[in-house]
C-alpha cells in the first residue's frame, strides 16, 4: 500500500478522526494524565499536545475507514460498484473520479460514522435533547449524500476503460 498525504487522506480520514477525537478529548477527565496531555496542561506542554491529537485523529481516521471498508463488503451485496476500477482504469480516469466522486464519497461516509459515534457518546454521557437533534441532521446529510454519491459512481465506474 503506498502512503501519501494527499487531499484525499486529509479530507476522507483525517477530519472525520479530529472529529471524534475532539468529542472524546471533551468528555476525557482533566485530572487523568491523559486528559491533561490532551489538554496541553501536562509537564509535555501544548505543543505534545498538539500532536498527539494530531496522530490520534489521524489513526481514528483511519480506523473508521476500516470499518467503512468492512461495510463496503455488505453494501456492495445490494448495490455492487465495480471497485476493480481503482486498478484497472487510466490514471487520468482514476484521479478524475478520485477527485470528483471517491473522495467526498469516502469523506462522506467516514464523516456519518464518526458523527453516529459522536451522537452514542453524547447520548451515554447524557447530553441535553437538542444536542442530539444537532448531531442527527448532519448525520443524515451525510449519510444521503453517501448514498447519493454511490449511485453516482455505478455508471462511472462501469462506463471506463
Amino acid at each position: 500500500m503506498k502512503f501519501s498525504l494527499n487531499s484525499h487522506v486529509l479530507i476522507a480520514h483525517w477530519v472525520p478522526g479530529f472529529l471524534v477525537v475532539m468529542t472524546v478529548r471533551s468528555m476525557i477527565s482533566s485530572t487523568s494524565p491523559l486528559g491533561e496531555s490532551l489538554r496541553g496542561k501536562a509537564h509535555t506542554g501544548e505543543t505534545i499536545a498538539l500532536l498527539s491529537i494530531a496522530v490520534a485523529a489521524f489513526l481514528v481516521g483511519e480506523l473508521l475507514d476500516a470499518i467503512r471498508d468492512l461495510f463496503e463488503h455488505l453494501w456492495d451485496k445490494f448495490q455492487p460498484l465495480r471497485w476493480d476500477f481503482l486498478s484497472t482504469g487510466t490514471k487520468d480516469e482514476v484521479e478524475s473520479f478520485k477527485e470528483s466522486h471517491f473522495t467526498y464519497y469516502v469523506f462522506d461516509c467516514n464523516v456519518s460514522l464518526a458523527l453516529l459515534i459522536v451522537l452514542v457518546l453524547e447520548i451515554l454521557n447524557s447530553a441535553p435533547a437538542w444536542t442530539c437533534v444537532v448531531l442527527t441532521i448532519p448525520f443524515a446529510i451525510f449519510a444521503i449524500n453517501a448514498l447519493l454519491l454511490r449511485i453516482k459512481m455505478k455508471p462511472l465506474m462501469e462506463s471506463a476503460s
